[in-house]
């Protein structure tokens, strides 16, 4: 990530947290993943947070824990002068951030697994009502990846965002129609009761006039939704 693109990153974190107007400025922070490749950002994020005022409080996932990230992001963020507090959550915050959001956890969210510490932060805050903000690890937006698997995870993302969770980050142009040739034949795409989450991809696979099937708990990206609307397909519940 180029410097310029940090930069626009980081103001947007900010600006995602100062446009809330609270006496108190805590911060529930959860570090996800292993790859110690994406601690400078991290770094760069907190620091930028710490700047404007924020008091962090800074957790680690078992993964982070159990490699050297935890470690690395303690030290450093000391060595820095930080005044974040380690592995414990305030009484009160007023938003929890996740820096570099790992694919396993962003997944986890999306299909509502609540066995990792990342996914039970995210869903305690957004039943209290509390502001929540990700940004996007590199590998959830790796442009080598196949394409299904880049839709897919451009799918968790929307699911994120559906929920309102606030994605900061570059996202990589992954979110265009897979070609039918590298996908599920079209004629298995109406009958949908068994997929758990249907994006954009699915829709636009889709024929004129054919009808959608789902399950009662299946969810819709709201990408797809438009083009449900806008195509003026009929889905069938049950």
């Amino acid at each position: 990530m180029d410097s310029q693109t940090l930069s626009q990153l980081l103001d947007r974190v900010i600006a995602e947290l100062l446009a809330q107007s609270v006496a108190e400025k805590n911060v529930r922070v959860v570090v996800t993943g292993d790859d110690i490749s994406s601690l400078p950002e991290t770094l760069s994020c907190l620091a930028a947070l710490e700047q404007a005022g924020y008091q962090l409080w800074v957790s680690f996932s078992h993964s982070a824990s159990q490699s050297t990230l935890k470690s690395a992001c303690v030290d450093a963020l000391r060595q820095r002068g930080s005044r974040a507090g380690f592995d414990r959550s305030p009484p009160h915050y007023e938003a929890l951030y996740l820096p570099a959001l790992s694919v396993n956890s962003m997944s986890k969210i999306a299909l509502g697994i609540r066995d990792n510490l990342a996914c039970e932060a995210v869903f305690q805050a957004l039943q209290h009502r509390k502001r929540v903000i990700a940004t996007l690890h590199p590998q959830c937006v790796d442009s080598t990846l196949p394409l299904p698997l880049l839709a897919r995870l451009e799918g968790y993302a929307q699911v994120l965002e559906s929920y309102g969770i606030a994605l900061s980050g570059k996202r990589a142009a992954h979110a265009s129609p897979v070609p039918v040739s590298q996908s599920a034949p079209a004629a298995a795409l109406p009958v949908a009761g068994k997929k758990r989450l249907i994006t954009l991809r699915d829709i636009r696979l889709l024929a004129s006039g054919e009808a959608l099937r789902i399950a009662g708990n299946t969810l819709i990206t709201p990408a797809a939704r438009d083009e449900i609307q806008r195509r003026n397909l009929t889905v069938i519940h049950g």
